[in-house]
């Protein structure tokens, strides 16, 4: 992966301009995420099944625009098992926590996946474990029971401690993703393996969600419904994607992780702008504990 100084001053701006996109996006994604589903028609379940088949269909659409490449008979078995931690239990996790929590809550608890992730590694690829490391774990954790243990004093708006749980569940999810399926991950082009990646998770969690959908009172959904639903299969699955794939091919993983936490930020203000969320001094001493937490897990052991 080239670094900083490889890259021509435009490409390096271009490149910080589309990761910045893609976490607007994310961060966006939650608040539009729950306004859709404040009326109750449409529920986590419902929207978690837009996000897959929808996301499943663009990234097929725009599959012969990149390179040709056939999925190796080796990798088939991986492929399903990725497409259950990466997309399906991930994101229809994600989705479900935060029709019960508020889209604050669930944009912190996604900036935990790389403490999940230096956890598995050191259990499993026996990565490195230091002082500032385990420190960096403590501190990470402590956010997250404070995020947690906040929602549960305040309710209502603040989160929900069933919400907050779901959405931990589909960042663990995530790191079995990056722990194990590493190889396989840089194998493929990034747009061949996310159409795999999605249409198979759809088609695993259709018996989840295929009644549902059905009986979805489609006559009667509103703007809220059809915009908030349209931009979670558009911008917060898809373009978000794609701008991430170009912005991780030319900056360092700590930079781009670093954007990560602009998601709480934009969360926290369009939620509270459309009535969906409600900021508490817990959220932001959670978002300064898990960002010191990953930043300690992160760098490089001397």
């Amino acid at each position: 992966m080239p670094t900083n100084r490889m890259l021509p001053q435009d490409s390096h701006i271009r490149a910080h301009l589309l990761t910045l996109g893609a976490f607007v996006c994310f961060g966006l994604m939650s608040p539009l995420c729950k306004w859709a589903m404040e009326s109750g028609m449409v529920t986590g379940v419902s929207m978690a099944s837009f996000r897959l088949c929808g996301a499943a269909l663009l990234f097929w659409l725009v599959s012969p625009l990149v390179p040709r490449q056939q999925i190796e008979r080796r990798d088939w078995l991986p492929l399903v098992l990725m497409s259950l931690c990466g997309m399906g239990i991930n994101q229809f996790c994600y989705v479900l926590g935060v029709q019960y929590t508020s889209p604050t809550n669930a944009c912190v608890i996604t900036t935990t996946t790389p403490v999940f992730t230096f956890i598995l590694a050191a259990l499993f690829l026996h990565a490195a474990v230091t002082w500032r490391r385990v420190a960096g774990l403590a501190i990470a954790a402590a956010g997250a029971l404070i995020l947690i243990l906040g929602s549960q004093m305040h309710g209502g708006r603040s989160g929900s401690p069933l919400g907050d749980a779901i959405c931990l569940v589909s960042q663990f999810s995530a790191s079995l993703y990056f722990v194990f399926f590493s190889g396989v991950i840089r194998k493929y082009h990034p747009v061949v393996l996310m159409r795999w990646l999605f249409l198979i998770s759809a088609v695993l969690t259709s018996p989840l969600w295929g009644g549902e959908v059905y009986n979805l009172p489609w006559e009667s959904l509103g703007l809220p419904e059809i915009l908030g639903s349209a931009y979670v299969v558009v911008f917060g699955s898809f373009i978000s994607y794609l701008l991430m794939i170009v912005g991780q091919r030319h900056l360092e993983p700590p930079t781009v992780t670093a954007y990560n936490y602009i998601q709480p930020i934009i969360a926290a203000i369009v939620g509270i702008l459309l009535g969906v969320d409600a900021l508490t001094w817990q959220k932001v001493v959670a978002v300064l504990c898990i960002a010191a937490g990953v930043w300690a897990i992160s760098r490089k052991p001397a």
